[in-house]
């Protein structure tokens, strides 16, 4: 019972701890969701206005001055809180809806360069004449798609801003939300917008430079300031959700923060609440687990001196036959003395294994001793190219297996038993074997026996027994036309299917006595082209996505 209450302590500890992170996940992930939908919207509003009303306002038939007034008039229908304005492709203004933009030309500014280059834009949000603004900018294309000026809204940053000061209790008392942008400046803060337009990493003097230079973050704003907080700058730099622990320069309490990065705009987001409110709950669950853990600890030891007690010399014999037997004495003897108790009945147990090992390892010499005989015929073989080719169809073949899906035990059997695939050559001539020209009829059905002969070597032995059917079935073909024994599709152990790509790869690619060397993607082509005649297709798929990535080239290169 005092163990089951230990447990269930550490257990919702655990729960709770999570509950906890998820909360302060998925609070991040509204808010972030929030601001995508927002930026989308904007977006599309002034994408809109461009492609259905601007290109048809300057045509091919209409003057300059026409062109102006038209879009003057279009301007005339958003509302004054949607301050928009035309720039020509100088940074001019052309038209405004506003008296309130400022006359100047804007060609250094961020949301100008973006438009004339054809994107569509988000700034971020700048200071200029003492308020803050987000600009969204789009190119103005004419009736031949020519780019022949920029569309801007300006928008209040104040909607960005109070959206994130709403979340600072979201989560609780003490809590935090802020935003900042690719470069670590804070653009929305919680709790003081004085800290709005500082970093928290401390930015290379050059960016620092460009960015006061190109009024980045507004005319307003000279210098970008900085806040030395090294957790936090790490957080930002990973750009990848997960929980942290930062202080605050306001607070020597640790905080536990979660960064979000939004889709629509390079910025994150930072979700940061008190370790006191994060950890409250956990902590008492702690002490209660912490507790009932050493009520169980002082009961077990208890229960362990006394059984020890009676236990004690069983439990030597078993340790010094176990000790005998790591050793290789297999005939150590086990006493158990018909002891009744549990210890008895495990020696009995440690006895019968210890004679099983014995038999098996027995059998595992046999085995070994029988591959060293086979492996020994196969080592008679003549072929000049067996040694790096067999090493290549080896790791060719597992890494077809591996990314087939098939089973560890099945990869790792593969492997080695892939080597043996042309041990039937030993019985070929060498006149035949060696030949630098093309096979007469009669060598090639000669030839075409390797597979029975590999075959017959290898026997009935279970230890060979994968090896024997790649050698039997490598030269099988998808749709039946091949050799031995015309197998097709499935019918065909797929280890043999496996060895058939591999086998036919590695001599296209390789230099033999009667032809060149194919490259890759000769090789590659010839392959794909016979899916589902002489490879099965799922094989050949396999194949691609290993070549693709370069996988097929690196073992190649590896074993030449």
């Amino acid at each position: 019972m005092v163990a089951l209450i230990a447990y269930n302590d550490w257990a919702n500890r655990r729960l709770i701890y999570s509950m906890k992170t998820a909360e302060l996940k998925n609070q991040a992930s509204k808010i972030a969701r929030i601001i995508d939908f927002q930026t989308i919207h904007k977006k599309s509003m002034i994408q809109g206005v461009c492609s259905k009303h601007l290109i048809r306002a300057a045509d091919k038939e209409t003057s300059a001055f026409l062109v102006k007034s038209r879009m003057k008039r279009l301007l005339n229908h958003f509302a004054s809180s949607e301050s928009i304005f035309i720039l020509d492709t100088h940074g001019d203004i052309i038209v405004a809806n506003t008296h309130d933009i400022q006359t100047k030309n804007y060609s250094a500014r961020d949301f100008f360069k973006e438009a004339v280059n054809g994107n569509t834009y988000v700034s971020e949000p700048a200071m200029d004449q003492g308020e803050g603004y987000i600009y969204y900018s789009t190119p103005v294309r004419n009736y031949k798609k020519e780019i022949i000026g920029v569309m801007v809204m300006r928008r209040h940053a104040e909607e960005l801003w109070k959206l994130i000061e709403e979340e600072k209790n979201s989560l609780g008392k003490g809590s935090l939300c802020i935003l900042t942008d690719r470069y670590g400046v804070r653009i929305a803060h919680a709790t003081d917008r004085s800290l709005v337009f500082k970093s928290w990493i401390k930015l290379d003097p050059g960016i620092k430079k460009n960015l006061e230079t190109e009024y980045y973050y507004g005319e307003d704003i000279k210098e970008i300031g900085f806040t030395e907080i090294p957790e936090v700058s790490e957080a930002l730099a990973q750009n990848a959700g997960g929980i942290f622990v930062h202080p605050l320069v306001i607070s020597t309490e640790a905080y536990l923060g979660y960064c979000m990065p939004l889709k629509e705009k390079d910025w994150r987001l930072l979700y940061t609440v008190p370790a006191s409110a994060f950890l409250a709950q956990i902590k008492h669950l702690t002490r209660n687990a912490v507790l009932s853990t050493g009520v169980v600890f002082v009961v077990v030891i208890v229960l362990a001196w006394q059984l020890s007690v009676s236990l004690a010399r069983p439990v030597k014999n078993l340790t010094s036959a176990a000790n005998a037997i790591a050793n290789g004495n297999l005939d150590f003897p086990i006493i158990h003395r018909q002891q009744q108790h549990e210890v008895g009945v495990l020696m009995q147990s440690f006895e019968v294994m210890r004679h099983k090992i014995k038999d098996s390892y027995k059998e595992l010499k046999d085995a070994n001793i029988e591959a060293l005989l086979m492996l020994a015929r196969a080592c008679e073989v003549r072929d000049e190219d067996t040694g790096n080719h067999v090493l290549r169809i080896n790791y060719y073949s597992m890494a077809l297996a591996k990314e087939l899906g098939l089973k560890e035990s099945f990869i790792k059997e593969l492997g080695p038993s892939s080597i043996l695939h042309d041990v039937g050559k030993i019985h070929i001539p060498d006149y035949i074997l060696k030949k630098q020209g093309y096979f007469t009829n009669k060598e090639r059905e000669e030839m075409k026996k390797h597979p029975l002969y590999g075959d017959r070597i290898l026997g009935d032995s279970e230890f060979f027994h994968l090896a024997k059917e790649i050698a039997r079935w490598h030269h099988e073909n998808f749709d039946g036309t091949g050799y031995p024994d015309r197998l097709k599709g499935e019918a065909i152990p797929i280890s043999a299917r496996i060895v058939r790509l591999a086998d036919t790869y590695d001599a296209l690619v390789s230099k033999r006595r009667y032809k060149s060397a194919w490259s890759d993607q000769q090789a590659y082509n010839q392959i794909v082209d016979h899916s589902g005649t002489y490879f099965d297709p799922l094989v050949v798929e396999a194949f691609k996505r290993l070549f693709e990535r370069g996988d097929i080239r690196e073992i190649k290169n590896r074993y030449t």
